[in-house]
């Protein structure tokens, strides 16, 4: 009885936790905003036990701060975005290094199929009428992909836990300058160019290419959010 009852609160929690971190990735819940157990579960539909467990879980990842006995979404500072890019950057050049000197023959072939998707995917924006959410989910799931192979060619399991902490304190302002106009189009065209390296084998431009893209969306992010005074 014991054991069904942990794991049946042990599915609840996990779903719980899942839908709060959908909502904070997707905007849904804004940074800044105040939240609460009674307020989560009345929203969600969700037991305020399970709601507790994600809110400590979310806490521990950074993503919900307490301060005077009330909880809210985290804002990032600029500062701390440029401390996640300069890792990502460390981490995900090295990345693209490894993919290049570690891949096997089926890895290559499979990261040849990402790169044709990726052509496919600019040639329909210029013809297909969709709108920009559409593409940008679209990108977004290509991009989760191609990052995946890398690290399965990479063989470093380690360094794809540490990014992907990193990828959710960030992606809420990933969504927004994806959303800019023409950054879809310049994010991808980035990709494609260290994509065609690591396929030709050069490990040491691949590194230098990724580190570059990174750089470049840091600048621009860190540049956007100025405008609009976010904290330093």
């Amino acid at each position: 009885m014991e054991a069904t009852e942990l794991s049946t609160n042990k599915k609840a929690w996990q779903e719980a936790y899942e839908v709060i971190l959908d909502n904070i990735l997707s905007l849904s819940i804004k940074p800044g905003e105040a939240v609460t157990e009674i307020a989560l579960s009345e929203r969600f539909g969700i037991g305020r036990t399970p709601v507790r467990e994600a809110l400590k879980r979310l806490e521990q990842e950074g993503l919900i701060v307490t301060h005077n006995a009330r909880k809210k979404v985290y804002i990032l500072s600029i500062k701390e975005i440029e401390e996640i890019f300069d890792l990502k950057a460390a981490i995900e050049g090295r990345v693209a290094k490894w993919a290049a000197l570690r891949g096997s023959d089926d890895d290559f072939a499979e990261l040849h199929v990402i790169q044709e998707e990726m052509k496919l995917f600019l040639a329909a924006r210029q013809t297909d009428q969709k709108d920009e959410e559409t593409w940008l989910q679209q990108w977004l799931e290509l991009d989760r992909r191609l990052h995946a192979h890398l690290f399965k060619m990479a063989d470093n399991k380690r360094s794809e836990s540490v990014v992907k902490n990193l990828n959710v304190q960030w992606h809420r302002l990933k969504v927004g300058i994806l959303a800019m106009e023409g950054r879809i189009d310049k994010t991808v065209a980035e990709h494609q160019q260290f994509v065609e390296t690591i396929l030709v084998k050069q490990a040491d431009l691949a590194e230098e290419q990724m580190i570059a893209h990174l750089d470049n969306l840091k600048r621009e992010l860190v540049k956007l959010l100025r405008v609009y005074h976010y904290p330093a």
